[in-house]
């Protein structure tokens, strides 16, 4: 073979390789957008407010919370709170094309266990993930009623600049757990 058919296999080898293989010699943004929380029922059926906050527990173990300031949201039963907040992962925090994360659903007077997340081939395809209270533990292992079930859900967008187009990408997201905006 000679050494421009050799060349022209190498860059079609390389042309042709999936973005997956691509992601690990190339660094991408990666973002996790909290989208809303949602409260089918507190458990309370004569107080059907409750004030409830978030605590998103990034890749490298930092904590932040939402809303900001430890502040908290008022939220009915069959309501839902939009929250629209984007971290960005940084690159380094993604290992093996995939990244862990926790989210922490807060309600005073419950409880609740906090939603893990595990992202894997992140380089090929943007998800959305819908993380539930477990009603079955709650009913089979803590013995809830039926009544005073907690049923709350949290929804997550995971993405990065691979899979999405510029208008995609935010120009204003949570990092580091400080506000930061693209210039």
């Amino acid at each position: 073979m000679t050494g421009s058919k050799r060349l022209l296999l190498i860059v079609l080898n390389y042309l042709l390789m999936p973005q997956s293989a691509l992601a690990d010699s190339k660094p991408f943004r990666t973002f996790v957008t909290v989208k809303g929380y949602h409260q089918e029922s507190n458990g309370h059926l004569k107080k059907p407010e409750s004030l409830v906050r978030l605590e998103v527990q990034l890749p490298n173990g930092q904590t932040v919370g939402l809303p900001e300031n430890n502040q908290f949201w008022t939220v009915s039963n069959q309501q839902s709170q939009e929250v629209e907040q984007t971290f960005e992962v940084p690159y380094e925090w993604v290992h093996g094309d995939g990244f862990t994360f926790q989210i922490k659903m807060i309600q005073s007077g419950k409880d609740i266990l906090p939603c893990q997340f595990q992202v894997s081939r992140l380089s090929e395809y943007n998800r959305t993930y819908f993380c539930r209270t477990d009603v079955n533990f709650q009913t089979n292992q803590l013995r809830v009623p039926e009544q005073k079930l907690v049923k709350q859900a949290v929804e997550v967008r995971v993405f990065s600049d691979l899979n999405s187009s510029p208008k995609e990408i935010p120009k204003k997201f949570l990092a580091y757990a400080k506000s930061q905006e693209l210039k």
